[in-house]
């Protein structure tokens, strides 16, 4: 019971982000979203792509988490990165869709990857700070679990590079 509430309650935190993230595009509207979109994730306007654009919005989404993570009054806020990360994700979708020609690129490569990003960001969440229904706060994580988390985040971004560079060029 306690493990389909956790799975509930993250499934609504990145829904809710996303058709949140959406309706901020259609209240901003095209022209002053294209901006801050093209700001935040330029190789969303077809830039070319290189490693560096590709770790960055992943690194510093981890490390904010993080940082969050390592001090006990800031814990409350560690799923908000998440949120803003699905937020995000759904903002930029909306921009994606209007072009018709990118609708490809956001089947193949923005749409999947992007969930999976969201769901890694909340399994080392999850990890370093439990929902209310797991375990207690504080209590020592397994090292092993969080490693594989990291590889988890490292395999995905090599097959992103890879589809990015070779498939979708």
């Amino acid at each position: 019971m306690s493990r389909t509430v956790s799975i509930f309650y993250h499934a609504s935190i990145v829904a809710v982000s996303f058709v949140c993230g959406v309706i901020c595009f259609h209240i901003i509207g095209s022209a002053n979203a294209e901006s801050f979109i093209l700001y935040i994730e330029p190789r969303l306007a077809g830039d070319k792509q290189s490693i560096f654009r590709l770790v960055l919005p992943v690194v510093v989404s981890i490390a904010t988490i993080l940082l969050l993570a390592t001090h006990s009054f800031l814990k409350i806020f560690i799923r908000v990165t998440v949120a803003m990360r699905a937020t995000f994700f759904g903002f930029s979708s909306v921009f994606l869709l209007q072009k018709l020609e990118a609708f490809w690129l956001y089947t193949i490569w923005w749409f999947p990857f992007q969930l999976i990003y969201c769901i890694l960001l909340l399994v080392l969440c999850n990890l370093l700070v439990p929902a209310w229904t797991k375990r207690k706060i504080g209590k020592k994580v397994p090292g092993q679990s969080i490693m594989l988390n990291f590889i988890a985040f490292f395999i995905i971004m090599v097959v992103e590079f890879i589809l990015l560079t070779y498939v979708l060029s």
